[in-house]
């Protein structure tokens, strides 16, 4: 019986994987949950049968041992048990718990019986103090308990009291038991399979979304978003994290049209001004002289600028992919400002160039590129500061960074531009710096390798007075102040 009951949970339990296996997540956890509740209840119910079977058991006992002390206590009042055919010996014994006794002697003789008294029982079971019997007379199943109680008598010698309970009334209790639960268990995982996949559906329904947005997003449509509504749970979080995804990913394609656009524009201006040129050779150049010298002078501006201009964004370009190569190595970077601050008073002459302090410092950084990053910063100075403006270029080391500055006079950026001087193509005043050839790269560029160094960038400016440009490095494991 055993065996027939494992093996039909083992192929159970294979039907119930297989069906997970191939269901949608929703009756996954409809079934899951519905098996592991009948589980619980199959556990509970037995336990409550086995409990009720071992109370009742145990008061049949007690009734049985209470029978016994009764039938002794009045067998000892008879003289010399001489009178042990009198049926008064089993009056005392409640009649609703359904206990017989007889007494019989060793070779099964009958010497006294209760009214009621209709089983078969053998003196051979003595020693045994309890045990069920299932006995078929009539056809009919019975249970019983019984107990063999050995004594002396002087007339009839060794006797035997032969103690029986009827259990059919607890079987039939336990019978109906057994019934009502079968029953309430069977509502009761129908009600949980039906429950928990309407829980289960409305606790998915934002997967639902999730699938049905992401099916309608494509390079074309990034404005679907979900909407979620109910508790701060995991799958409000996994929409709010999808959500966030698709921020990003459309705030980067928006970066990424917006600079094909740009660069676009940006090369039409040299390209077309080439063309112009070619035109002009083309009508003009064979004969006039200014209009050789004119166009080739121009023809090769623009084309540095092209040049230039592309050269910024395969830089910005390898940076994106990460394949810009940085080569980091030892060196003293008040060295470095001091060959700056040389070159950038060849370049801008009509300007003040100093470097009010420069504190000694050895650094493990790309010297081309902090050389390209400052340079970036006094193009600008020089550009917007009018002649014989100043311009600084200072380094201090506190605590464990070092702060690279560099000042001007100049005409400043406007407070509500400054967030934005570091896109890419942004340029605050678009006809002034067409004028002074700048495509709003630089300063791209410039926060780029700040960003490689691990370091931050901060800009005050002030419009009419000048702007401050504040590099911190933080690479305090990398260099030593000397």
């Amino acid at each position: 019986m055993l065996s027939r009951i494992i093996e039909f949970i083992s192929k159970l339990i294979k039907k119930v994987l297989n069906i997970i296996n191939h269901a949608k997540v929703s009756i996954k956890l409809t079934v899951v949950y519905g098996f592991m509740f009948s589980i619980v209840l199959f556990i509970l119910n037995a336990s409550i049968l086995y409990g009720v079977k071992h109370y009742t058991y145990d008061q049949v006992n007690k009734q049985i041992d209470d029978a016994q002390t009764i039938i002794l206590n009045n067998i000892k009042l008879q003289i010399n048990n001489s009178n042990l055919f009198d049926k008064k010996i089993f009056l005392d014994i409640p009649s609703k718990e359904d206990i017989s006794a007889r007494i019989i002697q060793e070779n099964g003789k009958v010497i006294n019986s209760s009214d009621k008294f209709d089983y078969n029982i053998k003196i051979s079971d003595e020693g045994k103090k309890k045990k069920i019997k299932e006995r078929h007379i009539e056809d009919k199943e019975r249970h019983l308990v019984y107990k063999n109680v050995k004594f002396q008598s002087k007339k009839y010698g060794t006797l035997y009291i032969q103690i029986v309970k009827d259990m059919d009334s607890e079987y039939d209790f336990m019978k109906i038991l057994l019934g009502v639960m079968a029953v309430a268990d069977f509502i009761g995982i129908i009600a949980s399979i039906i429950l928990g996949y309407i829980v289960s559906k409305k606790m998915l329904k934002p997967i639902d979304y999730i699938t049905k947005t992401a099916e309608n997003i494509s390079i074309n449509n990034l404005k679907e978003r979900i909407d979620v509504k109910g508790p701060d749970d995991e799958l409000k979080r996994l929409a709010s994290t999808f959500n966030n995804m698709i921020d990003r990913l459309q705030e980067s394609f928006d970066r990424q049209s917006q600079f094909v656009s740009d660069a676009s524009h940006e090369l039409r201006t040299p390209v077309s001004v080439i063309q112009g040129y070619a035109n002009l050779l083309d009508r003009w150049g064979k004969d006039d002289r200014d209009a050789l010298e004119k166009s080739i002078y121009g023809i090769k501006l623009e084309a540095n600028n092209m040049a230039d201009l592309i050269e910024k964004l395969l830089f910005l370009a390898r940076g994106d992919k990460g394949t810009q190569l940085v080569e980091k190595k030892e060196f003293y970077l008040n060295e470095l400002i001091d060959e700056v601050v040389k070159e950038s008073k060849l370049i801008g002459q009509k300007h003040i160039i100093s470097s009010d302090k420069n504190d000694v410092v050895k650094v493990l950084a790309d010297y081309k590129m902090l050389k390209q990053m400052l340079r970036v910063f006094i193009d600008n100075s020089i550009k917007f500061t009018p002649e014989h403006g100043k311009i600084d270029i200072s380094s201090e080391v506190k605590d464990e960074t070092v702060r690279i500055t560099v000042s001007d006079t100049g005409i400043g950026i406007p407070r509500d531009e400054i967030k934005n001087i570091f896109n890419r193509f942004y340029i605050v005043d678009k006809s002034r710096s067409k004028e002074k050839g700048g495509t709003g790269l630089g300063l791209s560029i410039a926060k780029w390798i700040v960003d490689m160094h691990n370091g931050t960038i901060d800009v005050e400016s002030e419009e009419g007075k000048g702007s401050k440009i504040i590099v911190t490095l933080n690479i305090h494991k990398l260099f030593t102040t000397l």
